[in-house]
């Protein structure tokens, strides 16, 4: 049994460079993937290991619990980008078990998504409509299928001050490796 929990932010930004260095001058530690719905930031979260069975095995950490780091507050996350955009944000948060044995094998669990704007939680979306009708990458990253490295993800830690100062000067003629060459 493999438990996967992550979240996955959709962004209404093309261009997941410019995703990637805000959060890396916000120093938030995650993936921002470029998919033809908006960029789409992912991040991978630690799985809780209790002694004993606890309730917390189905529910998830208990929210007033302090996250790891800030990249790991998949709600103060989204509500921070959902300030650069008047149409917000997607937050999705992934729990899942991906197991080969057991009642049903196989990927089972629970996406809930929820949309931020203006830095405030609103409705919750259908997480299934919502990812048939996106980039069909983002259901893949979602689940798990498919890594943001070998999606053309920019992990925020590889951003460097050439490409701020590049994004800065508004060229859009840096590579993600950092070259000159043009896109």
């Amino acid at each position: 049994m493999t438990e996967i929990r992550r979240y996955a932010i959709l962004t209404p930004f093309a261009r997941a460079d410019l995703v990637a260095a805000i959060m890396h001058l916000s120093h938030l530690d995650a993936w921002a993937v470029p998919t033809n719905s908006g960029a789409l930031v992912v991040r991978e979260l630690a799985t809780p290991k209790y002694d004993e069975w606890d309730i917390r095995n189905i529910t998830g950490p208990d929210p007033d619990e302090e996250p790891a780091t800030p990249s790991d507050d998949a709600v103060a996350v989204a509500a921070q980008l959902s300030r650069l955009s008047p149409y917000g944000v997607v937050l999705m948060d992934v729990n899942l078990d991906d197991s080969d044995t057991g009642f049903e094998a196989g990927v089972s669990g629970m996406v809930r998504a929820r949309r931020f704007q203006g830095g405030k939680p609103g409705d919750d979306v259908p997480s299934g409509l919502l990812l048939n009708s996106l980039d069909p990458v983002v259901e893949r990253l979602v689940l798990g299928d498919v890594t943001p490295e070998k999606s053309g993800g920019i992990h925020t830690t590889e951003v460097t001050g050439e490409q701020l100062e590049r994004l800065r000067r508004g060229t859009n003629d840096v590579e993600q490796d950092g070259s000159d060459e043009a896109r």
